[in-house]
């Protein structure tokens, strides 16, 4: 196999080489080779005889992006969604083609997480457990999920999915995206009602959750702002598994100590990791997670397979799936 049949991966960390670059390299056995980017050796030298990158996570810096200009790679595929650590309008200056693995690929897990985390707080999870540890049994009283108000930020693939199973546990659906909700995709979902982002702040009061679920973009940033934050009510949770700088966090905090939110369920933040001192984890009615909604099993299988096609497609020349042509592409 000639060196122009060789991609370079680029792993995020280490210890997180698998299961992804297993799931894109079984797909390739006998049309390419995938090699692994050595961090004791230049980048540069690495980069010169390789076809395309694949950038788990994409964290490509603009040193490693003008080294792969000078070589001449026809890719710079991307494995994962979110691009907001990534410099898109430097890497499609440089003039190769960037594409990423979009939401549909993960929709599910951060779906299922989601719901996982609304069901931990209508269950009362922790006190839940801790009651049972300490032999006090029949409490406390939990809620159902069943008639209870979810407002889904962001109507795309993986808010699609989760109110799929939103609609069949019996809640009220309401949704707010970018794009036209048409009525069609209203009937299918169950929604009772929905709207563009102008119609944000009038359903925020009525929600009893509200998951997010967009990218994270200079028009998305703190789209839940202490103003936003104070529309809801008392009773509601937020559920994050999009991105950490969606939400305000010193507003949340502040609002979740002084009782104007029941709670939060956290799969991401502003910062990762969180500092052990972070106010969020010193808090009873916050349950966090380290990030893990999207990194299913399925996930990095659908990842791979999808990843490993690009790089065929990139080898013969053919049009890239998933190709970013711009932010606002993106963004939309």
């Amino acid at each position: 196999m000639a060196a122009a049949d060789v991609a370079l991966f680029i792993p995020f960390r280490d210890d997180m080489l698998h299961p992804w670059l297993d799931d894109v390299v079984r797909p390739l056995e006998g049309r390419c080779t995938v090699e692994v980017y050595d961090t004791s050796l230049p980048f540069e030298a690495q980069v010169a005889s390789v076809f395309a990158v694949v950038d788990q996570g994409g964290w490509g810096t603009r040193e490693m992006l003008d080294a792969a200009a000078e070589a001449g790679i026809s890719l710079w595929q991307v494995l994962g969604t979110g691009l907001d650590h990534f410099d898109l309008e430097y890497a499609l200056d440089r003039g190769f083609p960037v594409a990423n693995t979009p939401g549909r690929y993960s929709s599910v897990g951060l779906a299922e997480h989601a719901l996982l985390l609304m069901l931990c707080f209508a269950k009362c999870i922790d006190t839940s457990r801790a009651n049972a540890r300490s032999g006090m049994f029949y409490k406390p009283i939990t809620d159902d999920l069943e008639d209870r108000t979810l407002l889904v930020v962001g109507f795309g693939a993986s808010g699609r999915e989760l109110a799929r199973r939103a609609h069949a546990c019996g809640m009220r659906l309401l949704a707010v995206d970018e794009l036209e909700i048409d009525e069609a995709s209203s009937g299918e979902y169950g929604l009772v009602d929905s709207g563009g982002p102008e119609d944000l702040d009038r359903l925020l009061p009525e929600a009893d959750y509200v998951s997010l679920h967009v990218p994270l973009t200079h028009g998305t940033r703190r789209l839940l702002d202490r103003r936003r934050l104070d529309l809801l009510k008392p009773e509601a949770v937020i559920v994050n598994v999009a991105r950490g700088g969606l939400v305000d966090e010193p507003s949340l905090v502040e609002a979740l100590t002084n009782g104007r939110l029941r709670g939060a369920g956290l799969d991401v933040f502003a910062h990762e990791p969180l500092l052990p001192d972070d106010p969020l984890l010193a808090l009873d009615n916050v349950i966090a997670t380290p990030h893990i909604a999207g990194g299913t099993q399925g996930t990095s299988r659908r990842r791979g397979q999808a990843v490993a096609e690009n790089l065929v497609r990139a080898l013969e020349g053919r049009p890239i799936l998933d190709r970013i042509t711009s932010a606002e592409a993106l963004a939309g």
